[in-house]
């Protein structure tokens, strides 16, 4: 029911329309220079950190304040009743994470998708000069894309972190504008907070997929995927807390 409120919402397909649009918004002024291709613009997005903002926050759009709504129409009682409270709030989990996942990385594919009607790939120098580790043998493999798909759907990843911050903190302050905002300032705060750390916990680091570990593109994109969804999942678990907490005590 839950995933079936998302894809029937016109919110979540205007948010991906959003992500789309913001992307074309933060290269607009390199689109007219020379020798310009997917991959450098792609890269410049990843590198403007306010624009990776705003998309957490359509990130957050579709899903992220559904727990609010739920508690203030008191629409949990019924539900909770029916199906019981652990599968209530893991349903929520999942169908934030996907959401805010598949949000950001259909955004991005069609933003690719349209570049590269204009723009080649790659540029035509040689490419172990002009692309990052860990994920530039790809862009010479069986399927060049893989490299842009690749650093998409890792940041994607990150973006859904930030979403389930944004429901995990619906839960203890069960306001729409708190929930849509949180995941933005949640990501700035713990990416300035993370720099402290060793590059391969450093969350700015990683969202730009950047090669922190040194190991090559498989197991490094399964260490990005990794650490991002532990880190949900611990943010599900306190979301699992408190939502228990409130309908046992009635906290309003």
């Amino acid at each position: 029911m839950s995933f079936m409120q998302v894809f029937s919402s016109p919110v979540f397909y205007l948010s991906i329309i959003g992500v789309t649009v913001l992307s074309f918004i933060s290269i607009w002024g390199e689109i007219n220079n020379v020798g310009v291709n997917v991959a450098y613009l792609f890269d410049i997005f990843i590198g403007l950190t306010m624009f990776k903002k705003l998309v957490v926050l359509f990130a957050a759009f579709p899903y992220v304040a559904s727990f609010c709504s739920d508690w203030k129409c008191q629409f949990i009682k019924p539900v909770v009743i029916r199906t019981g409270i652990s599968k209530y709030v893991w349903s929520k989990f999942i169908t934030c994470f996907v959401s805010g996942l598949l949000t950001v990385f259909i955004g991005q594919i069609l933003f690719i998708i349209i570049l590269s009607f204009k723009f080649p790939l790659f540029p035509n120098e040689d490419l172990n000069e002009v692309l990052f580790l860990p994920f530039k043998s790809l862009s010479t493999g069986f399927f060049p894309p893989l490299y842009l798909l690749a650093q998409s759907f890792v940041f994607s990843m990150a973006a859904a972190l930030w979403t389930v911050v944004g429901l995990t903190l619906s839960a203890f302050i069960p306001v729409h504008f708190a929930a849509i905002a949180a995941p933005v300032i949640a990501s700035y705060v713990l990416e300035q907070a993370t720099h402290l750390l060793p590059n391969a916990f450093d969350l700015y680091l990683l969202t730009s997929s950047t090669d922190v570990i040194q190991q090559g593109p498989l197991v490094s994109f399964i260490y990005f995927c990794f650490i991002f969804i532990m880190l949900s999942v611990l943010a599900g678990w306190l979301f699992s807390y408190q939502v228990k907490r409130r309908v046992r005590n009635e906290v309003v």
